[in-house]
């Protein structure tokens, strides 16, 4: 409302100076209201600013939205792969799951693979390494998620 007085104020100033230059004193009496052209000019200027506003915080929302999801998806993950690093080398197994209460709408999703000689080029490795990939997903929309891959190793037992 401020905003739109301000405007109405500098276009009456500049069809002051306009009709004042042409016609002299008479041009105050000739300034009862605005024209159409007047007024919609200045419509249409409204009309942009509301749209590029309208369209950045679209576009704000968005980004926050995305980001809040970056941030609870990476702590999820992290809590699972520590959950993961207490299980025995020989219980790693795929499996999916949700965050229960806390946490609703987030989902995860593990797929363990072994991995051998010739996929990791490492000799001597054998039946010692799996990959894991966790996923954490969000069931409102599924364009976000957050991928975790790591290598575990089974623990070497020193003989004596």
């Amino acid at each position: 409302s401020a905003r739109f007085r301000s405007l109405a104020a500098m276009l009456l100033r500049i069809k002051m100076l306009l009709f004042s230059s042409r016609r002299g004193s008479q041009a105050v009496c000739d300034m009862a209201g605005f024209t159409l052209l007047e007024v919609m000019v200045a419509v249409a200027v409204i009309a942009i600013a509301f749209v590029t506003l309208i369209g950045a915080q679209s576009q704000s929302v968005a980004i926050a939205t995305s980001s809040k999801f970056d941030t609870v998806a990476a702590l999820l993950a992290q809590r699972r792969i520590t959950e993961l690093s207490l299980y025995d080398y020989n219980e790693l197994t795929s499996r999916t799951g949700d965050f229960g209460e806390d946490f609703p709408g987030f989902s995860w999703k593990i797929e363990v693979t072994d991995l051998s000689e010739d996929s990791t080029g490492i000799k001597g490795s054998g039946d010692m390494l799996k990959g894991v990939e966790l996923t954490v997903r969000l069931e409102q929309d599924a364009n976000l998620s957050h991928v975790v891959r790591t290598i575990v190793c089974r623990k070497i037992v020193a003989v004596k």
